[in-house]
């Protein structure tokens, strides 16, 4: 009796663990994360781009940073699938409430911002093809060339790669900006509704700032022109990328 008694208990305080660790990791590493990647994308527009991809490939202990923050995402993802396809059904079609949109669009935003995510690193960083075009991410160029803001505006001068990247990135940001205002009420931080009503101002304006990142990021790559020598550039390591993928 003792043991079928507390078993229920237990398993309350591991779900209720999981939530906080799942909310958590959403905030820290991943939406500081968001944050700064979004960021550094707008130094396309203010051309400080290259500047900062030298930056973050000098950081010390690099790859154990990305280590960390791919652990996070992963376990943040996973168990926010979990949640999505196991817990609450939407239905913001019988109740038309804000709150009830609110939770469709968090579920839905999450499952694009994972898809993007994925497809995002696979073009950048394992060299898939996209839209045409097979993108050799390097903050230098084989003859020593500073490529990263050449080979990026290349890369999302595509419409098609514009609309993906807009969407994906967009749906990101909501979830991130809307997840920190639920994150608050779950956390018992904003218990009244003018508290919940401010927080959500602020957190408003942040998904507001961080749309203004996105998009400044495009038009700062379809404004930069690529020159004859970048393109060259360019050209050879795409074509070293060919070669180690057929391979």
């Amino acid at each position: 009796m003792t043991q079928s008694s507390s078993s229920p208990s237990s398993a309350a305080r591991f779900h209720f663990l999981l939530r906080r660790l799942h909310s958590l990791s959403g905030l820290v590493p991943v939406g500081v994360f968001l944050c700064f990647h979004l960021f550094t994308n707008f130094q396309m527009l203010t051309g400080d781009f290259q500047h900062e991809v030298d930056f973050i490939h000098a950081m010390p202990a690099l790859f154990y940073v990305e280590l960390a923050l791919w652990l996070s995402i992963g376990f943040h993802a996973a168990l926010g699938c979990y949640y999505t396809f196991s817990g609450v059904k939407p239905n913001a079609a019988a109740y038309n409430y804000e709150s009830n949109y609110r939770y469709v669009l968090q579920r839905v935003t999450g499952i694009i911002a994972l898809v993007f995510i994925f497809i995002h690193v696979a073009h950048f960083r394992w060299r898939i093809e996209m839209f045409g075009v097979l993108m050799p991410f390097y903050a230098k160029g084989p003859g020593g060339e500073d490529l990263a803001t050449a080979t990026t505006a290349m890369s999302l001068q595509h419409i098609g790669a514009t609309i993906f990247y807009l969407v994906g990135a967009l749906s990101a940001v909501f979830h991130f900006a809307n997840g920190l205002w639920t994150m608050a009420i779950t956390w018992g931080v904003t218990i009244t509704v003018g508290a919940q009503r401010r927080w959500g101002k602020m957190c408003l304006g942040l998904g507001v700032v961080l749309a203004l990142f996105t998009i400044g990021a495009l038009i700062g790559a379809w404004r930069y022109e690529i020159t004859d020598t970048e393109r060259a550039a360019f050209e050879a390591l795409q074509q070293g990328a060919e070669t180690m993928k057929g391979h």
